[in-house]
């Protein structure tokens, strides 16, 4: 039997900036592998792999197109997997599948399909069956139920039987991860995307009880992590097939066993492998840090969710908030990078609670870690949590569009998300004792501030006594007064202006950075551009650079900013104001070039921020009084990547 299974279309959505992580479905792999033991043939489609090579686009016909990519694999059976952030897309394919191929078995699994699968059965009728939890010991009797559709003898599904929906008991959950057989990597283009890391399943289940978390309701509570001996093994058979050295060990509580860790670092000690993982703070220790950093661990995850020790106590996270400077300089010492990240939005959540998370963000752009990446998410209502369970009749529905949540694509997108709370729970949100405009304004701001990295934050953040809640309380009082809710880079140069005066250098070095996260921004979604301009065609500014008129000597304030040790830049550097052009070199890189700009080179690549056709029949020289350049000069740009040509019906960018 032929199964095509299909992954998520999930995307993260940082400074503004979608990036698509390409990496295959851990899960979706370990079922692929138990079939091909079977003698079954599983294959893999991965909707991110063609957004991001633009063979699908983030468009209305979308679900179509993906539909119709897997009714051409030709399968005897389809199985989706799907998180609750993007289930609109998962429902709208599956749907098309149905149609496409009406007889074709339709299975869903994963989390969000495990705790709602009989709301999903009864409102979804594309949808056949339901496995329920971890798939790998249910999917072979339910293959060889499908026939017949006899799945009584099947634990662990959720299925339709004349209409009405049945649920077999069986929670299914692997106890020997060992047993499980290697993951079938070879089913993703691992070679074709050039990865040069890949993760790794390490063990499944949390301890833990957090109330807005619903990792234990899909993978239990039983901590269970693979021996360090299949750790090690899986390590090696990667290497030895793809050359990857690198490696995310997928686990949200890695270190919960520090023998286990232990056994893993030695078992791996001397291969030349760099791995990161996630943790919690109280789950480390000096000893156990070091001992991780000298067995390749390079990078770390802690998810800190609250600054305030009321809100640790509430959300039963209780993490002793004490612990945050030590680990972190402990993480830092031995030569980790690390993230630590923070929820706002709890129901119960008060301003000063508020205010204590995002003074402790704003304390860590004060820290000297070499690598510190700081978080700040919306909470997000997830099914089979206790808060939900507390709220789920209250739940409220606006539209809004967090940094993880599928957008709308289609015009009853919306429409049908808003009719089935109970399936779509993960784009509503909850009542809360702060204005919902306030969470949505603090948590969408914060990822356009980021953009203004440590240093700057740090310059910023002295005049509000250091406290970045001092900064936003500033910012969202003066966007309540001036009706300013887009929370975009433009909205926040404005704040600026508006604050410090236009003038100010302090405004001019956030409209520099801002430019600056605009530039990656456009360059990740950049398309491949005509690399020769023709005769008589048009030209644009490159979607890699930008003009920023006026500014201070940004470059050498930023420079001086990270050197100064909490000193100011001197009057004379601030007073200075130049034309500058910003460019990206290469997409995929952080790395802005500042050119200084006369006046006349900076009217004519001004001039070229819309399409121009060139010869312009002096249209240049009308416009910004200068004589018009030679077409060899701007075919230098060109090929410099600061202009580039274009089609005739190209629009501005």
């Amino acid at each position: 039997m032929r199964v095509v299974f299909v992954d998520n279309l999930l995307f993260e959505d940082a400074e503004g900036i979608r990036r698509y992580i390409l990496q295959p479905h851990l899960g979706l792999l370990s079922l692929i592998a138990v079939l091909e033991g079977d003698g079954h043939e599983g294959l893999l489609l991965d909707p991110k792999v063609e957004v991001t090579h633009g063979q699908l686009r983030l468009e209305a016909g979308l679900y179509e197109r993906i539909a119709r990519r897997v009714v051409a694999m030709r399968p005897d059976a389809v199985g989706f997997t799907s998180l609750g952030c993007n289930f609109i897309c998962t429902a709208k394919a599956a749907a098309h599948v149905k149609r496409l191929e009406p007889d074709v078995p339709i299975l869903l699994g994963g989390p969000h399909a495990t705790v709602l699968d009989r709301a999903i059965l009864e409102r979804f009728p594309q949808f056949d069956v339901v496995a329920r939890n971890e798939a790998e010991c249910t999917i072979l009797p339910l293959l060889a139920a499908l026939a017949h559709r006899a799945f009584d003898a099947v634990p662990g599904i959720t299925f339709r039987r004349a209409g009405t929906v049945c649920q077999n008991p069986g929670q299914p959950l692997i106890a020997d991860l060992d047993t499980l057989p290697f993951p079938a990597y070879h089913r993703y283009p691992v070679h074709e995307l050039g990865l040069t890391s890949l993760r790794v399943d390490a063990g499944r289940g949390c301890p833990f009880q957090c109330t807005f978390c619903s990792t234990a309701a899909f993978f239990g509570r039983k901590y269970r992590l693979k021996t360090a001996a299949r750790l090690a093994a899986e390590l090696d058979r990667l290497h030895a097939a793809y050359g990857i050295t690198d490696f995310a060990l997928t686990h949200d509580l890695f270190t919960v066993n520090r023998q286990k860790v232990g056994e893993f670092c030695d078992a791996i000690a001397g291969r030349g492998y760099t791995w990161k993982c996630s943790a919690r703070m109280d789950c480390v220790d000096d000893e156990l840090l070091e001992r991780m950093g000298a067995a390749g661990c390079r990078s770390i995850y802690y998810g800190i969710e609250a600054g305030s020790a009321r809100m640790q106590k509430i959300s039963r996270k209780h993490l002793d908030l004490g612990l945050f400077d030590p680990i972190l300089d402990v993480t830092g010492r031995v030569g980790m990078s690390a993230t630590v990240s923070f929820i706002t939005g709890y129901p119960e959540e008060t301003e000063p609670d508020q205010e204590a998370t995002l003074d402790l963000i704003g304390h860590c752009f004060h820290r000297r870690t070499p690598t510190l990446n700081v978080q700040l998410h919306l909470l997000t209502p997830e099914p089979g949590t206790e808060l939900l369970n507390q709220y789920a009749g209250r739940i409220r529905y606006d539209g809004h569009v967090s940094d993880f949540n599928f957008p709308a694509l289609e015009p009853d997108d919306d429409e049908t998300i808003e009719a089935h709370p109970e399936v779509f729970v993960n784009h509503h949100y909850f009542p809360s004792l702060l204005a919902r405009r306030r969470h949505v304004f603090v948590t969408t701001t914060y990822q356009v501030l980021y953009a203004l990295g440590f240093p700057l934050l740090r310059y910023v953040l002295r005049r509000f006594d250091g406290r970045l809640s001092g900064l936003v309380d500033s910012m969202y009082r003066w966007a309540e007064g001036a009706g300013e809710f887009a929370c975009d880079q433009a909205m926040v140069e404005r704040y600026f202006a508006a604050r410090f005066g236009s003038t100010s250098h302090l405004t001019g070095l956030v409209r520099y950075m801002m430019q600056a996260a605009e530039l990656r921004r456009r360059a990740m979604n950049e398309t491949a551009a005509e690399t020769a301009p023709v005769p008589g065609g048009r030209y644009r500014l490159s979607p890699r650079s930008g003009v920023l008129r006026r500014a201070p000597d940004c470059p050498r304030i930023l420079d001086f900013l990270v050197n100064s040790d909490g000193r100011s830049p001197q009057a004379a550097l601030l007073r200075s104001r130049y034309d500058f052009l910003l460019h990206l070199a290469r997409p995929g890189t952080e790395a802005i070039r500042n050119f200084v700009l006369t006046d006349a080179s900076a009217s004519l690549l001004e001039y070229f921020r819309r399409p121009r056709t060139w010869p312009d029949a002096g249209g240049f020289e009308r416009e910004t009084g200068y004589p018009a350049p030679p077409s060899v000069f701007l075919e230098a740009l060109v090929a410099r990547g600061v202009l580039e040509a274009t089609s005739a019906d190209a629009t501005e960018s």
